[in-house]
């Protein structure tokens, strides 16, 4: 669902008449309004965590890197691929660090007003790994915490969204009170119990915590993260920092600034871990980018179906004609011309020479109407058997980093090494034109017995 539209700003700004939520410190301010975005970030984190967890992993190397349409459009070559997935987990790192540490600011605790630096010492490699556990029962504890914060600030979101619309209902409701008075009465229970249900899930979720309390939460679920990364792709990519254990740490005993009130008793402190008083660097290559994945993005090989820019625009084509081969009614003419002009322009040319030469009467005299078709139909279902998955994947992979669409689903996301965006072009468009010949023969053999009656 899309966050933060007009009306919950409004609803958001109307509900001091329900009463104010007292602060739990009074030293440390409380997100309030900035709980939706905050909310989005750290679901983010979660999706993150979860994907580097041994069990995905080792899904992501048995079946994902290994699928038919990967290693056929894509690549084989595993380090590649690990390469590939390593530097998208660090760009969707960097963008959530970079909210953090925005987040950080306004933090009372010295320590966390400093995240952009620690984060950028520790991407240099300056971190003491120790206290850093992926896979401790602590860490687990605070994801299920930060999943329970963004679980009720989902509802107080979809609270205050019922709210408005009760509350412009009730408006309209009004000027018909002489008409309606039993509706009314009934109205204004249900309009209470929802302004209750508000007031219920501001106190309880993300609105109502302080800055110091989840910044802190946050900040050591992005320091296990990237210490995660490094571990598990350290082996396949060279220029991350070394974080085995048995090492001693490039530098520990860092300075440590005294703690708030609101995070005294949490053992993690970020000053431990890293340098936290100046940006250190020593290699460039590393440095953060809050960008998105425009970095990881561009380096897709000039032969490839993104460095084209036809990623989508093939994926739906894929998408359209599954549907119509799997569909139990003939794809129609215009259906058929809505997804050729769906086409560029050399790949129309291509796909008017092959039809041409499919269309002669030798081909049907050689094998009959219809045995071409069945055996076209068996060709197509061996290649939209790997080469749909991608397409999905390909749109769903838009979706998910879509910001008005983003929702706060903490599953692990698609990867981009998974979609057509990486994919050898020539290859690509030679599987789209078998499958739009045969879907055309396919028509082209059902019309005929349709005419003939059989």
């Amino acid at each position: 669902m899309a966050w933060r539209p007009a009306g919950v700003n409004k609803a958001s700004n109307n509900i001091h008449v329900l009463g104010n939520v007292k602060s739990s410190s009074s030293s440390s301010p409380t997100f309030q309004i900035l709980a939706f975005e905050t909310a989005k970030c750290m679901v983010r984190l979660v999706a993150l965590y979860k994907s580097l967890s041994d069990d995905e992993f080792l899904q992501f190397q048995k079946s994902i890197m290994r699928s038919p349409g990967v290693a056929t459009l894509n690549s084989d070559d595993e380090t590649y691929l690990l390469g590939l997935a390593c530097k998208e987990m660090l760009e969707n790192l960097d963008q959530a660090a970079a909210v953090v540490s925005r987040l950080g600011k306004k933090c009372t605790d010295g320590e966390l007003n400093k995240l952009d630096i620690a984060y950028h010492n520790m991407k240099q490699g300056i971190i003491d790994v120790r206290h850093l556990d992926f896979n401790s029962k602590h860490v687990g504890k605070i994801i299920e915490q930060m999943q329970k914060y963004a679980s009720y600030t989902s509802m107080l979101y979809a609270s205050l969204v019922d709210l408005e619309e009760m509350q412009i209902s009730e408006k309209k409701m009004k000027k018909w009170k002489r008409n309606a008075s039993r509706n009314i009465d009934y109205f204004n229970e249900e309009i209470s119990l929802r302004r209750k249900q508000v007031v219920h899930f501001r106190k309880i979720s993300l609105w109502n915590q302080t800055y110091d309390k989840i910044v802190g939460l946050m900040a050591e679920i992005v320091c296990v993260i990237f210490v995660r990364i490094c571990t598990i792709f350290g082996p396949f990519v060279p220029s991350l920092p070394c974080t085995t254990r048995n090492r001693h740490p490039i530098r520990r005993n860092y300075s440590s600034s005294p703690k708030s009130p609101e995070v005294r008793g949490s053992s993690f402190r970020i000053s431990a871990i890293t340098n936290t008083e100046k940006f250190i660097t020593k290699n460039k290559n590393l440095e953060g980018n809050t960008g998105g994945n425009q970095i990881l993005m561009h380096s897709a090989p000039e032969n490839s179906v993104g460095a084209a820019g036809l990623a989508l625009r093939y994926a739906n084509v894929i998408i359209m004609a599954e549907t119509y081969f799997y569909s139990t009614t003939t794809m129609s003419k215009s259906a058929r011309e809505y997804m050729f002009e769906m086409l560029p322009i050399n790949l129309k040319q291509t796909l008017r020479g092959k039809l041409k030469s499919y269309w002669c009467k030798d081909a049907e005299a050689r094998e009959g109407r219809q045995g071409l078709a069945e055996r076209w139909k068996v060709a197509l279902e061996e290649i939209l058997g790997w080469l749909a998955p991608m397409a999905h994947d390909t749109l769903q992979w838009q979706q998910e980093r879509n910001l008005e669409q983003r929702s706060l689903d903490a599953k692990p996301t698609v990867l981009l090494l998974q979609t057509l965006h990486f994919s050898d072009l020539e290859k690509t468009e030679a599987a789209i034109v078998e499958i739009l010949v045969g879907l055309s023969c396919i028509c082209r053999n059902e019309n005929q017995m349709n005419k003939a009656g059989i």
